[in-house]
């Protein structure tokens, strides 16, 4: 997890980002203060990495790539806003003794939000749904 230090809405790249919201910094810290107590009294282990000013959405941790084992595959964003974060997080993957695998460039991915598997409504079957635009069905 990555606190929420430098987090805000500074661009627009999705229908749920809009730049004039104003985040309350103290806020956000609170809330994700609570959320890391809340899953360490769960029982899980919470890994922190530190956070960067000039990458107000490293704190969605979950886009950072794709964990396998002691592998680590990070994104390609496709939004030139979100690309920095792509070396912050190869790095610190590779310093805590990870294996990190690049995909090509030409390859857009956005971590577990390209690769979360479902199952669709109805159906049994697990697959996988993307988000990114170019790897979207239909």
């Amino acid at each position: 997890m990555c606190p929420p230090l430098h987090f805000g809405v500074l661009y627009e790249i999705n229908p749920w980002m809009r730049s004039e919201v104003t985040v309350d910094p103290d806020r956000a810290l609170v809330e994700w203060e609570g959320l890391v107590a809340t899953l360490r009294t769960a029982g899980a282990e919470v890994v922190v990495m530190d956070p960067h000013p000039d990458v107000p959405d490293l704190v969605f941790t979950a886009n950072a790539g794709l964990v396998n084992g002691g592998q680590f595959v990070p994104s390609n964003f496709r939004h030139p806003e979100r690309q920095p974060e792509t070396p912050i997080n190869a790095a610190w993957f590779g310093d805590q003794g990870w294996r990190v695998d690049r995909l090509p460039d030409e390859l857009d991915h956005e971590g577990a939000g390209d690769a979360l598997p479902f199952a669709p409504e109805g159906g049994r079957s697990a697959g996988l749904r993307c988000r990114s635009p170019a790897g979207s069905p239909g």
